[in-house]
This record gives C-alpha cells, structure tokens and sequence, in this order.
C-alpha cells in the first residue's frame, strides 16, 4: 500500500473560506505555555449564550452545555445539490479521546461532510448532535462559540504577520474587544492582546514550535507552517476539531513529524476528526476510520481491520504497488 493513496479533488466552495473558527470569550485561565507541557492556556466557560438549538429541540446553545466532552452524533445525514446525492444516509458517532480518520476517494464526501458539521452546508435531511444539543439549524458562528474548530487542506497564514500572530487571528472570536482592537493600543486592547498571545504561545508549544512564535511565515518550511494554522485552529481549546488533509505538500519527515504532534493532541476532552489521503498516517494515528464511498459509509472500524476489508481494498486502498 503506498503512503498516499490518491490526490484531492477540486476542493469545495467552503475551502479557504477564511480564518479556522474558534471558541467564544471568558475569562483568563492560569497555565503554562511551556514547550509540549500541560492542559493548553484557555479561558473559563462563558456564561450561557442566548438562543436555543434546532427548532423544538429545546436544548440551549451555549458553552454551558457542553462544557464537558460530549461525543459528536450524526444520524440519517444526507446532502444534495440538485441532482447529485453528495451524502446519503450517513450515521456516525465521533467520540472524544479519539483520533477518527476519514478516508476514501476522489469525490466520495468528505469535505463536504465536514460542511456539513461545520454549518456552511445545510443537510436534506438527518442529524447532527453535540451531546444533547442539537445542530441542524445552528449556523456556523454559533457552532464556533460551541468549540467547532477547522484547518483546510491549504495553508493559508498572513506573510505580512508573525506567527503568533496568526495564531492569534484563530482567537477573534473569543475576544471581548474584538480582534481588531486586540491590536490597537488602548487598554482593553493591550490586555486582549496580551491574554491572546499567551494562548497562541501555549498553541504552539503544544505542537513544539513555540520557538518560532515571532518568525515571518515566508522563512519558514512546510512542516512547520502546517502546524502553525493547526495551532491556530487549537488555540481557542475546540471541544471538536477537523483537520483536512493536514499532510499535503510534506514530506516524509515533516510527516512523521506531524504524526507525533497530532498524537499528542489526543484528549478526553476533544473529539478529532482527519480527512487524509496519506494511509500510513492515518494508520498511525488513528483509533477509528470510516470509509466513505460516493456519498455512502462504506465501512468502519479499527485501523486493522480497514486494512483488510476487501471493499475497501477494492475502492480505495488498492494493493501496495499501486
């Protein structure tokens, strides 16, 4: 089997769509930004946001009530355009303290999937549940406020910025002064900028890369560039993160590199979510893998058995000289 099982298709209307999406304000939590070490830098639980979930559902959005780690729960989830079933019937339960990978062809969902989860594309039908909560309805800015947080397959970090700065854009939206005001000098916005820069350090130094917290982006490798907007999209501690293809363009060391660092973000309070082409990552890493296939669940399972399921094999997988 080789290391990357197929390119990605054109990307969807959703790719780039701007800066990884992060938690809501609170107040400042004491850490360490220590290299590696520790619970990242967060602020506390928010006080209860206004508004409520899906229609009848009754159950509030808010940071409140799913304070705690909560799996992810989709249910009968189908998507068209037109014509064209993109997902059809799809059920999975995302738990946290796991790495899930998702796999398979050119065009068989994935991303559009992640759409889905994220709030940019609205299903035909079927549910989507963050513990009790209920996310149909719920638009992207308030599944943000949630802890939803995402990479996209391309890099995209401002050249004009440091690092750390970019970063910090991640923390906009948890920002009381707002992130413009993070950067101008009057008091609010120096103690925002101050409490957000101690959260992109604390980022950072979870991936090992807190070194480079005041370099320009254009001096630096791929590898590290790629760690730095996952940095960003962990910055605001998400309870749900997707990773989209997060090893394209590296090379094996900076792989293998990556590899280690998203294992280290495995926690009991985070569900993680990785769409990837790259089978020995995903085998690596991962706990479980769900295979889609032109918009259905083809199977799912521990990495083993992925491995050796012979439909997998057949679509996706290929054999080792492939």
């Amino acid at each position: 089997m080789s290391r990357t099982a197929a390119p990605k298709a054109n990307s969807t209307a959703a790719e780039g769509a701007g800066t990884p999406m992060s938690r809501t304000a609170a107040p400042k939590a004491n850490s360490t930004a220590a290299e590696g070490e520790g619970t990242p830098v967060s602020r506390t639980a928010a006080p209860k946001a206004n508004g409520t979930a899906a229609e009848g559902a009754g159950t509030p959005v808010s940071r409140v009530a799913v304070a705690h780690a909560m799996p992810l729960v989709v249910e009968g989830l189908a998507l068209s355009f037109g014509g064209n079933h993109v997902l059809q019937d799809i059920a999975l339960q995302l738990r946290p303290g796991e790495i899930t990978g998702l796999i398979g062809p050119n065009g068989a969902g994935k991303t559009s999937f992640f759409n889905c989860l994220t709030g940019l594309y609205s299903p035909r039908q079927g549910s989507i549940r963050l513990g009790d909560v209920r996310l149909e309805n719920v638009p992207p800015t308030r599944r943000a406020a949630l802890g939803f947080s995402r990479s996209f397959q391309h890099v995209a970090l401002c050249p004009e910025l440091s690092v750390g700065e970019n970063v910090m854009i991640g923390l906009d939206r948890q920002s009381r002064a707002g992130w413009l005001d993070a950067f101008l000098p009057w008091a609010a916005g120096r103690h925002e900028r101050a409490l957000n820069r101690e959260l992109a350090l604390a980022a950072l130094a979870r991936l090992g890369i807190a070194h480079v917290a005041d370099e320009s982006p254009s001096q630096l490798p791929p590898g590290v560039l790629r760690l730095a907007e996952i940095a960003r999209a962990i910055a605001g501690s998400p309870c749900v993160l997707l990773l989209d293809e997060p090893a394209a363009g590296l090379n094996s060391v900076e792989t293998a590199d990556l590899s280690t660092a998203l294992m280290k973000l495995r926690s009991p309070q985070l569900v993680m979510v990785v769409v990837e082409h790259d089978m020995d990552l995903i085998m690596e890493i991962c706990d479980t893998i769900h295979v889609l296939n032109v918009g259905r669940l083809l199977a799912s399972g521990k990495p083993e058995q992925i491995r050796a399921n012979p439909e997998v094999v057949g679509v996706y997988l290929g054999d080792d000289d492939e």
